[in-house]
């Protein structure tokens, strides 16, 4: 070999320097983006929590809603199956089956989840995001519970229905338009007509609304079941990511 060939060579010290320099670079980088990508996780979780708490917000406001209105309604179904049948003909009586049917019987309020961030979560990759421990399973029960009332819900909304179905076969509802009957909402005195006082559709018809009051109060007491998981889930959530998560 000769004196140019030994020169050009590096000594295997320079070469293990330069694979040394090189792999610690290529750390260096993975490191890097491994934190880039952690940071960007925890950003993605801290939004999924800030968005999820306000949806649970909104959520525990409807719910207390849904609660106040639907016990509202059972204790005007309550005055309207206090009513005597036996005297439907008597001008007050008939009155106020006018009044708590228009009133209570088709009244409707029904609990709807806020539920976009939790769509998300579901079906865009959100849990992955959520890494501490048990809260995905807490957020994945809440999940759960909305779809436990959404199908007590059912029932609640079937019964209404029927009743509202057999009161159109009871009261004509044209006569609450009616002046000769209704002025300015306060009640003439005049006989509200019935377009038919068969005993027999009346007996259906306060069945169905008694079955109405049934199911309005299991839907009642499913929204109070779970209303305040709805406002433990919103603290655990404000003390696991801090309040300013909201």
């Amino acid at each position: 070999m000769d004196e140019h060939s030994k020169k050009g060579r590096k000594p295997l010290r320079a070469y293990l320097l330069e694979g040394l320099m090189i792999f610690v670079a290529v750390t260096l980088g993975f490191l890097a983006e491994s934190l880039r990508e952690d940071l960007s996780s925890r950003e993605k979780e801290a939004e999924y929590v800030k968005s999820l708490i306000n949806q649970l917000v909104q959520d525990s406001l409807r719910l207390r809603e849904a609660i106040f209105e639907n016990e509202r309604k059972i204790k005007g179904l309550d005055s309207l199956l206090a009513l005597p049948l036996t005297e439907i003909n008597v001008s007050r009586t008939r009155y106020l089956l006018y009044k708590y049917s228009q009133m209570h019987v088709t009244y409707y309020s029904a609990f709807m989840s806020h539920d976009a961030t939790m769509l998300q979560l579901k079906y865009s990759g959100g849990f992955l995001y959520i890494r501490r421990s048990g809260i995905a399973d807490s957020i994945a029960y809440y999940d759960q519970i909305v779809r436990g009332l959404y199908a007590a819900e059912i029932p609640y909304a079937k019964a209404i229905n029927d009743a509202t179905e057999a009161l159109s076969e009871i009261l004509h509802f044209r006569a609450l338009n009616d002046t000769l009957y209704f002025k300015n909402g306060e009640y003439t005195g005049m006989n509200p007509p019935l377009v038919s006082n068969d005993d027999e559709k009346l007996e259906i018809l306060f069945n169905k609304i008694w079955l109405s009051r049934g199911w309005t109060q299991n839907y009642v007491d499913k929204l109070r079941q779970w209303y305040p998981y709805t406002l433990r889930l919103i603290n655990l959530l404000k003390s696991e990511y801090g309040d300013d998560s909201t």
